[in-house]
């Protein structure tokens, strides 16, 4: 599927809500201080990422996010989602029904194309590749789904010139 979707030659750098793939750090920094101060994004927990209250899943969520930099440019974004009123008696709030709740969502934001794959250890995984974004979303916890964007040019780049500096 990756080498099928880098064969189109085609960039997909769109994220969500504006951001994107290759967005400077500068960038990124004074789109979350505006939507910040429209009341749309807020801090995270200690500060360390951005956080966004999602009205869009079966309940109440939470997203929250911080983009890995290269070159000072976005090249990786991790996403956590929880529900609100997640507790250990919430059956229903638990990380497997999320899970599909935010594929629903994602199959919304990106169309079809996910498919599913089951690994041993960490259950099964929902992946889309569009050109050179990729996007796996997956169970993190009993808690949390962790989605993944990744720009596969940039990141087949990096693994080609560590195992070469090696």
């Amino acid at each position: 599927m990756v080498d099928r979707e880098l064969a189109k030659g085609i960039r997909v750098d769109s994220l969500f809500m504006g951001i994107r793939l290759g967005m400077t750090q500068k960038e990124f920094f004074a789109y979350c201080w505006e939507m910040n101060k429209q009341g749309i994004f807020t801090d995270g927990p200690g500060n360390m990422s951005v956080e966004y209250e999602i009205k869009e899943l079966k309940y109440l969520a939470f997203m929250h996010f911080y983009p890995d930099f290269y070159e000072n440019k976005i090249y990786k974004m991790p996403v956590k989602f929880s529900y609100k009123g997640w507790a250990p008696w919430n059956k229903q709030l638990f990380a497997d029904s999320l899970q599909l709740d935010v594929l629903r969502l994602y199959k919304k934001w990106y169309g079809d194309g996910f498919i599913k794959i089951t690994n041993p250890d960490k259950g099964d995984l929902y992946v889309k590749v569009d050109g050179n974004r990729r996007i796996i979303i997956s169970r993190y916890d009993d808690l949390h789904v962790m989605v993944m964007y990744a720009d596969l040019l940039l990141d087949q780049e990096l693994q080609k010139n560590q195992f070469i500096s090696r």
